[in-house]
């Protein structure tokens, strides 16, 4: 109890300090804080008037949606659009890929850019720097707990090594069959990700190493954006000129069907693969292979 009222005592007198300090402080000390303390009050006004504005903008745009469930379209053209036009004019039966990767396109691509900086900033973030790799660095690597061992997880490398071979199947049925059924690129590249990451961790990075390199991701990873981005400049150069873009939309429900969306939707598997296997691997141990 002592201690805790010479505590209280200590906390008083150092606050009893302070109060003289600031009175002590000369005229021009005083004016400075008032002059930061009316910009930050002037800042928070700011902010509350943005917000308030923002709310109210809000308000009267949800007021004019019509009522949920009631099927009234008449107010939103764009869905209309998708909905009527999309199998005819894009090809793909799957309505949802022929918004996000053709109608929206470009806001796709854009996410794909995401993704490719995201991985980028990691590399240099977290990527083990050579010349700084030390002795004693090389050392620790070498301990048998640096790394979870393998060595005895038979079970893990059996059941893995009948398994990978399904998963990358899997992965490239739903890359090649969005504009089918629901899949596509997000979907088949997270599935195909995650069977490099396992193939990681069963079966050692060296395995993964022999047949997915630094040279072999690189062309990857920024190969699959430039076809992405050459592919969507054709769409938008030629279609918002009236010419033919010759990426016919076939026979709606045929595997070779939907123009430019099988494309595209590798492409996006592709880029969203590397990015998980990247954020796994640098975050893991600083650097590919």
């Amino acid at each position: 109890m002592n201690n805790f009222l010479n505590w209280l005592k200590g906390e008083a007198d150092l606050i009893a300090e302070a109060g003289e300090r600031l009175a002590d402080k000369p005229e021009s000390a005083k004016k400075e804080k008032s002059a930061h303390s009316y910009k930050g009050r002037g800042i928070k006004a700011a902010n509350i008037l943005i917000v308030a504005v923002l709310a109210v903008f809000l308000i009267a745009i949800s007021v004019k949606l019509p009522v949920f469930g009631t099927g009234v379209t008449t107010q939103n053209e764009l869905s209309r659009r998708y909905i009527e036009s999309g199998v005819s004019e894009v090809g793909a039966v799957n309505l949802v890929a022929n918004m996000i990767l053709v109608y929206r396109g470009f806001d796709t691509f854009g996410e794909s850019t995401v993704l490719f900086a995201a991985a980028a900033c990691v590399i240099m973030l977290l990527g083990r720097d050579r010349k700084n790799y030390t002795e004693a660095d090389r050392a620790l690597e070498k301990r048998e707990d640096f790394y979870i061992s393998i060595e005895h997880a038979d079970v893990l490398r059996t059941v893995s090594l009948g398994l990978i071979p399904f998963i990358f199947i899997f992965a490239v049925y739903i890359l090649l069959n969005g504009h089918l059924s629901p899949g596509g690129g997000f979907s088949g590249g997270a599935v195909m990700g995650a069977a490099l990451i396992l193939c990681d961790v069963a079966l050692g990075r060296d395995r993964v190493g022999s047949f997915f390199n630094h040279k072999v991701y690189n062309i990857v990873k920024v190969g699959a954006l430039c076809v992405y981005a050459a592919i969507l400049l054709w769409i938008i150069l030629l279609g918002s000129n009236g010419l033919p873009t010759h990426m016919s939309p076939g026979a709606p429900g045929m595997i070779l069907s939907a123009g430019p969306i099988l494309p595209i939707n590798v492409m996006v598997g592709f880029e969203v693969a590397c990015t998980m296997y990247a954020f796994y691997a640098y975050f893991g141990r600083g650097e590919l292979e």
